[in-house]
């Protein structure tokens, strides 16, 4: 059978081209996804300001009853020291003006000079700070700042900027590459750090000589005496983590990047199914006659699946010579690109281990035997007796089976997206896109059946109006299904897929806008450029003239329950995101739709909440709720209001007096400002722009405006470089199935010339078929584009109207037309230029 296959492919080696090419392009996106992917698990995240520390305690963010701990830590016989890590929010501002931001998305940091032994940050120059305007420094911030010993920094607080001296610059065994690390005083950064419980984290150093093994049971058996049931809410990390335990709520751009090239790959391994199976296909389906042949000689249907998967395989084999170290070239390309763009940091090295390469080979052998065993059982039936009518106009049948599969695929779609319009299922999280592709898989399922349907609707009814070229591509068209699947899938597939991804990010950022509208009854809208705004923006807006409101909105960190559900009750309401703003001010700000009770009775004791949180809850106004703050503490509250409006805000809205204590940073989300009737409004605008001055960060907008935030920088450039990926594979794979396809009509071309046609003529006749096959796909995204974008909007906006991408979707659908037209012309061209395809070889195409 080897044998056999070889010389089969040997002979047919141009009808294995496009295959072969087809292969070498999903490898090489393949590949490159799997050696990021390696890399990025390979990729170490080594602690830093932890580093010092043999055994880490840490709370997620609290460490609660940390005096408590570190008494008890300091008793073990193997410790020689706890010391209790002090941290907050911290942002410098260099000479311009301008804010520092820390290195790749990580944290900057205000710590108390005590904990700098857990790095260990020893002093380059200068001395420990000994009054509360003294700081110290790291060494790479110093740099940043251009600031030495003796010298002035500026750093904000939750009282806005303020200016210190810098007593000295300190260093640790490692340089810190993802964070900015300040030390003040104890008493300082106990101020600044204005929590009611603000240690994150105790680190534990041992005695000389402890066995690091002995010393963490210890440490674990200490936490679980002490915390009891809850201990899990503690992280006992030692080794590599440390940096877990350090970094816990800021992603490595190791993980950053293996969760983007994850998507990546799956979406490149969907489309390069996709786009192999439909050339296998085609590719199997001109090779009729010659199966027939075979068939006719007594070979049995398994011998020719057999003979079709050894050539498959020897095609796959081939092509991963070609792909796979192609692969490794793009991934570098892209490592470059990325470090370039500051996505990732020069350190994150790319790693190209022998796991990457075999597991591309594996899948993609895999992905193409399947569509080689699905071209091949079709092809396999063809009865001798019927070689010259399936060659000659093959007609598609498809089993089913089949028909019943894409039918239930699309019906499941159908269903999730209704869901969605209605508002019972959430459209974001990648459910959109998602979405996108399950409804790719069940249009590819009955492609040959939606290309003749869209057929008969879309090309009969105009072809009286086409000139004669026009109508006879029209018939062609509506005869050869299988062709016109072929090169329409893989268009829908780029066209859908691209239109979801641009534009699912514009009909969000519209849903907020609409639903902060609604929400907002302030004047004045203050975002937060960085990590927040300093609390007292808000306590100095609310005594500026002419405002007659202001509050901010700070983000706690707490469980909801019943109050009489008890320790064993009921589970508590997990996931709820919680908002604290100034009681009083709250009815002059917001109008959230409340169902029942009233905002007016908002108190240091009561809370409102969200319709979904009252009812997985079963609670309403006058009942009570408790809180499970993260640092450890407990409040219980009264119902006082039940609103609607809670999608994108909060599940519950807390009194700032009693759970600002509670909150991980002291720092605003955003900030809220009514103006005074009869106030000028502009002067209140003017006069928060220069109050802003002192909080950097701070962008004063106006209610009306949206506040969604913009995408980070790597999901924007990883979009990118995905849909460019995805476009140029899908391109290069329309012009390799459309050469294909016009290369083995030269008999067709040959009877037409017969029949008296010129080859400008058949050259026309083709050119109207590439438009009439992009007219076809491109109204077949539109409808797969829009069934998922309209239930979307409908959900998010209440219109179903979507944002559109305008400006690329134009350009791919006008791209599309020109790029068909230009390989079918050439491909033409070609095709009557060979013998086969002239009258007087007609035979010779037969034969």
């Amino acid at each position: 059978m080897l044998r056999l296959a070889w010389r089969t492919l040997s002979g047919r080696r141009a009808s294995w081209a496009a295959s072969f090419v087809a292969l070498v392009l999903a490898l090489v996106m393949t590949s490159a996804c799997a050696v990021l992917l390696e890399s990025s698990t390979r990729a170490g995240s080594p602690a830093e300001r932890y580093a010092g520390a043999d055994v880490v305690v840490g709370g997620q963010p609290f460490a609660p009853r940390a005096e408590e701990l570190r008494a008890t830590l300091d008793r073990l016989p193997s410790v020689e020291r706890a010391v209790p890590e002090l941290s907050f929010p911290t942002t410098a501002v260099d000479a311009s003006g301008r804010t520092v931001e820390a290195p790749w998305d990580g944290p900057s940091l205000g710590h108390a000079w005590d904990s700098a032994v857990l790095g260990p940050f020893t002093l380059r120059s200068g001395r420990a700070p000994s009054g509360d305007q003294e700081v110290v420094l790291d060494s790479a911030l110093a740099e940043r700042l251009d600031a030495g010993v003796g010298g002035t920094v500026r750093l904000t607080g939750p009282d806005g900027l303020r200016s210190y001296r810098v007593s000295g610059i300190a260093d640790p065994p490692r340089k810190p590459v993802r964070q900015y690390a300040v030390f003040h005083t104890p008493r300082q950064a106990l101020r600044l750090a204005d929590s009611a419980q603000p240690v994150r984290a105790l680190g534990v150093r041992a005695e000389d000589s402890a066995e690091p093994a002995a010393l963490r049971r210890q440490v674990e058996k200490a936490v679980d005496d002490l915390y009891g049931d809850d201990a899990g809410t503690v992280v006992v990390a030692s080794g590599d983590g440390r940096a877990d335990a350090e970094f816990w709520d800021v992603p490595s751009p190791a993980s950053v990047l293996s969760s983007l090239v994850g998507t990546f790959g799956a979406l490149s391994l969907f489309v390069a199914g996709f786009v192999v199976s439909g050339t296998l296909t085609l590719a199997v389906a001109g090779r009729l006659t010659e199966i027939g042949l075979l068939r006719a000689v007594a070979a049995t249907k398994g011998q020719i699946r057999r003979m079709i998967a050894v050539e498959v395989l020897l095609v796959t084999v081939a092509a991963a010579l070609l792909g796979v170290p192609g692969g490794i070239g793009v991934a570098t390309l892209l490592h470059r690109i990325l470090v370039r763009g500051e996505v990732l940091p020069p350190s994150l090295p790319l790693a190209v281990g022998p796991v990457a390469p075999w597991a591309t080979v594996g899948l993609a052998a895999a992905v193409a035997q399947l569509a080689a065993f699905a071209a091949a059982r079709r092809a396999s039936r063809v009865r001798p007796v019927e070689v010259l009518r399936e060659s000659a106009a093959p007609t598609p049948r498809l089993g089913w089976r089949r028909v019943l599969l894409g039918v239930c695929v699309l019906a499941g779609a159908g269903a999730c997206l209704g869901a969605v319009a209605a508002g019972r299922l959430d459209g974001g999280g990648g459910t959109a896109e998602s979405m996108v592709l399950v409804l790719m898989v069940g249009v590819a399922l009955l492609a040959p059946l939606i290309c003749r349907v869209a057929g008969a609707v879309l090309l009969v009814p105009v072809r009286p109006l086409l000139p004669r070229d026009g109508a006879l591509a029209v018939r062609n068209l509506l005869r050869q299904n299988v062709r016109l699947a072929a090169t329409v899938t893989p268009l829908v597939l780029s066209v859908s897929l691209t239109g979801t991804l641009l534009c699912v990010p514009l009909v969000t950022s519209q849903g907020g806008e609409r639903a902060q509208r609604q929400r907002l009854v302030a004047d004045h809208v203050v975002s937060a450029a960085g990590p927040g705004i300093g609390t007292g923006y808000a306590e100095r807006a609310a005594r500026l003239p002419g405002v007659a409101a202001a509050s901010g909105q700070l983000s706690v960190g707490g469980e909801l329950s019943r109050a009489d559900s008890g320790d064993g009750g009921a589970a508590p309401f997990v996931g709820g995101s919680l908002v604290a703003m100034r009681a009083e001010a709250v009815p002059r700000l917001l109008d959230l739709g409340v169902r029942r009770g009233s905002l007016d009775r908002l108190g240091r004791t009561s809370v409102a909440l969200g319709d979904s949180a009252a009812a997985d809850l079963g609670v309403t106004v006058g009942d009570r709720v408790r809180v499970d703050w993260d640092d450890g503490g407990r409040d219980t509250y009264r119902v006082a209001a039940v609103y609607a409006r809670d999608s994108g805000f909060a599940d519950a809205l807390l009194p700032r007096a009693s759970a600002a204590r509670h909150a991980a940073a002291p720092l605003d989300d955003t900030v809220l400002v009514r103006t005074a009737p009869g106030a000028d409004r502009g002067a209140v605008e003017r006069e928060l722009r220069s109050l802003a001055s002192d909080f950097p960060g701070a962008r004063v907008g106006d209610g009306d405006g949206g506040g969604a935030s913009e995408s980070g920088a790597a999901a924007g450039l990883f979009v990118l470089l995905l849909l460019t990926m995805i476009n140029l594979f899908t391109a290069v794979s329309v012009v390799n199935t459309l050469s294909m396809a016009t290369a083995g009509r030269r008999r067709e071309f040959a009877l037409l010339r017969l029949a008296g046609a010129q080859s400008a003529q058949v050259l026309r006749m083709l050119a109207w078929e590439a438009v009439l096959t992009c007219a076809v796909a491109l109204l077949l995204a539109v409808v797969v584009c829009g069934s998922v974008l309209v239930p979307l909007s409908i959900a998010l906006t209440g219109s179903a109207v979507p944002a559109l991408a305008g400006g690329p979707l134009t350009a791919l659908a006008a791209g599309a037309p020109v790029l068909t037209v230009a390989t079918v012309t050439l491909a033409g061209l070609l095709a009557l230029r060979s013998s086969a395809a002239t009258p007087g070889g007609l035979a010779r195409a037969v034969s």
